[in-house]
């Protein structure tokens, strides 16, 4: 299971967010994927969970990374992934986000 940037959030960086990959098996071996997104409103902002003491001890905060920045409001996050997705659309019609 990936854990998105938005648990990441939610968890204040108990849960960390996994880089999306894919390894293409070998051409005799069907690839089975299930993806499921839940999905909020575009404007839900994702509210920080209160964890308990043992588990809010080892949340590291959530990462800060000036290239990858972690917006609690889904519809941003999502734009903002969908613009990396699409880098000749983002340029061409979203030139300035």
């Amino acid at each position: 299971m990936n854990i998105g940037e938005m648990l990441e959030i939610v968890s204040g960086g108990y849960m960390r967010a996994t880089v999306h990959r894919v390894i293409s098996p070998d051409t005799t071996v069907d690839r089975i994927s299930i993806p499921f997104f839940p999905a909020p409103r575009l404007d839900a902002v994702v509210p920080r969970i209160d964890l308990p003491a043992e588990l809010a001890a080892q949340a590291r905060g959530v990462e800060n990374d000036p290239d990858n920045p972690m917006l609690p409001t889904y519809g941003e996050n999502t734009l903002k992934g969908w613009l990396r997705a699409h880098p000749k659309v983002a340029e061409k019609y979203w030139s300035d986000v």
